[in-house]
């Protein structure tokens, strides 16, 4: 009898570990998967997000004009790409995907933009990967 108890105790312990890290992963997906609203204050061209990321990526939406140009600024940034209102992807220089500090000219149309970003996820080619870090964001929309 003995015995029995202590199998099922076991098994309780690894159905309750199991469950554990399933929603460990989940918590991780939902912040990687979860976009931000970016708010520009009135007659401001730039806004800033400072904050945490995970699993190396974060998708921010903006409200922006037709023909306006967007710029995302980050010394924390690798790449960024956009999808606008329509779903179509923009990019910069012939690719899908810009660069930090390059421009997104004449947006074609006016609503809710997507913009996907990217991480480095260590600060150099040989350190350990980190799944989050602190990161600051610039928008810049002329």
């Amino acid at each position: 009898m003995n015995w029995l108890i202590q199998q099922m105790s076991r098994r309780t312990v690894q159905l309750a570990t199991a469950a554990l890290f399933v929603w460990l992963g989940l918590i991780a997906q939902a912040h990687a998967q979860s976009p931000i609203r970016i708010q520009f204050a009135k007659g401001a061209i730039s806004a800033e997000w400072k904050g945490k990321i995970y699993d190396g990526s974060q998708d921010f939406v903006l409200r922006l004009g037709r023909g306006q140009s967007l710029t995302v600024s980050s010394p924390d940034v690798y790449t960024w790409s956009v999808r606008g209102p329509n779903g179509r992807e923009l990019g910069c220089n012939g690719s899908n995907y810009c660069s930090p500090a390059e421009d997104i000219f004449s947006l074609p149309l006016s609503g809710d933009y997507l913009i996907s970003t990217s991480y480095r996820m260590s600060s150099c080619a040989t350190c350990p990967v980190a799944n989050s870090r602190s990161v600051n964001v610039v928008f810049i929309v002329k």
